[in-house]
C-alpha cells in the first residue's frame, strides 16, 4: 500500500541521518567551508526546515571562524573585517595583501593620489554633512515638542 505524499511520514531516515558528517573525538565538525553562503547553498530547504537546530549551530560556528580559505581561527573575540570584501579574517590574514584585496586597495590608493579631491570639494562635504546633522538635530526637537504638546494640551483642555 503506497503512503500519501502530502501526509507527513512519522519517521523517515532522512529525519534520522545527521546532517553533517559526525566529528572525530577532541575534533571539531567539519562543514567543508568557513562561507556561511557556500555552506546554507549546500543544504535543500526540506532538510532545513527538519533540522533547524542543526543548521543554526553550523552556521554559527562557520561564521566564527576566519573566512580565509582553510583556517580554523576563531574570531569572535578579535578579528579584522575587509573594508573591501566585507569579510572576517583572525589577524593572520586580516592584511588585505595576504587575504586577497591587496590588488583593489592598491588600485584605489592609487585612484585617490593621482586624483584628489579639491579642498573646496572636501569643505563643501564636511559642510553640507554638518548641516545634515543640524537639520536631523531640529527635526528632532520638533518631534519631541510635537508629542509634548498633544499630551499637555489634551490635560488643559478637561481643567476648563
Amino acid at each position: 500500500m503506497a503512503e500519501d505524499p502530502n501526509k507527513p511520514s512519522t519517521s523517515t531516515k532522512a529525519d534520522e541521518a545527521p546532517l553533517f558528517p559526525p566529528a572525530k573525538p577532541g575534533k571539531r565538525v567539519d562543514y567543508g567551508t568557513n562561507d556561511t553562503l557556500e555552506l546554507l547553498e549546500r543544504i535543500p530547504s526540506q532538510v532545513v526546515d527538519l533540522k533547524l537546530d542543526d543548521v543554526l549551530t553550523a552556521v554559527k560556528e562557520v561564521d566564527n571562524l576566519c573566512d580565509f580559505p582553510r583556517c580554523k581561527t576563531k574570531t569572535s573575540l578579535m578579528g579584522q573585517d575587509c573594508q573591501h570584501c566585507k569579510k572576517r579574517f583572525c589577524f593572520k590574514h586580516g592584511l588585505p595583501e595576504v587575504h586577497g584585496c591587496g590588488e583593489e586597495i592598491k588600485r584605489d590608493e592609487r585612484k585617490k593620489f593621482l586624483h584628489p579631491k579639491p579642498l573646496k570639494t572636501v569643505r563643501q562635504e564636511e559642510d553640507v554633512k554638518n548641516a545634515k546633522k543640524r537639520l536631523d538635530a531640529k527635526l528632532k526637537d520638533m518631534q519631541l515638542g510635537r508629542t509634548q504638546k498633544a499630551t499637555g494640551g489634551g490635560s488643559k483642555k478637561k481643567g476648563k
